[in-house]
């Protein structure tokens, strides 16, 4: 089957993230769902910036499901602040079978052979809400990967584990999850979050090995809006 991806979204004009959403799904009508690994939109706690983002979906996303990942811009304020992505989880509908806390952000689903997980990024911004919001994930993450018996399995998360720019901090994310993707063969991680294309070769405890071993492939997948 055939699925969507898009790297954050958020702009300052919507037109373009409507025309490249609509692009990408005139090239690929049989895909069955999109992906968006986070910053969806500029600002999270705007109504103006949900219904810019909601203007240029119009046309796919009545016919395709949205598989949202939470940014750090979820959590953005109008006035600067941080708050947790309620905007994000008042729209969309996902399962809710995340961790107590992070439901509506963190969830998992089966498509075809492939298992999917989705999870939040934003320890940052989420830290005076949820202080433990990594090691509930960490504990999740281990147990949902753990049930799964499909063939493939994939994870998204907004903030890459391997940065494409200098100044970025990876070693928290990387504690928190690089031993358990490796224990689950994860084969692919997608995210966001650095608006550039990259991937590394197969990696296995941080080091590379070949792609016949069970090592997994971390993708940054750019940006699909104007910021």
């Amino acid at each position: 089957f055939t699925f969507l991806i898009f790297g954050d979204s958020q702009s300052t004009n919507y037109k373009v993230w409507g025309r490249t959403l609509h692009q990408a799904y005139q090239r690929h009508p049989e895909a069955a769902f999109m992906v968006n690994v986070g910053d969806l939109v500029d600002v999270g706690q705007s109504d103006k910036e949900w219904q810019g983002w909601l203007a240029g979906a119009r046309g796919v996303i009545e016919n395709i499901p949205v598989i949202p990942v939470v940014g750090n811009h979820e959590t953005y304020t109008p006035n600067k602040g941080f708050s947790m992505p309620v905007f994000f989880t008042a729209q969309f509908k996902v399962p809710q079978n995340g961790p107590v806390g992070l439901k509506g952000q963190v969830y998992s689903f089966d498509y075809g052979n492939v298992h999917f997980s989705i999870l939040d990024s934003q320890a940052g911004e989420e830290r005076q809400f949820v202080p433990d919001m990594l090691e509930w994930q960490r504990v999740w993450l281990n147990r949902d990967l753990a049930a799964s018996n499909k063939k493939w399995k994939l994870v998204f998360i907004h903030r890459p584990l391997y940065h494409n720019r200098a100044g970025e901090r990876e070693a928290q994310l990387q504690g928190a999850f690089l031993d358990i993707l490796d224990k689950h063969h994860v084969d692919a991680v997608f995210s966001g979050h650095d608006h550039v294309y990259a991937r590394t070769v197969p990696l296995f405890e941080g080091m590379p090995v070949s792609a016949a071993s069970p090592g997994t492939v971390y993708v940054t997948t750019g940006r699909s809006g104007t910021k």
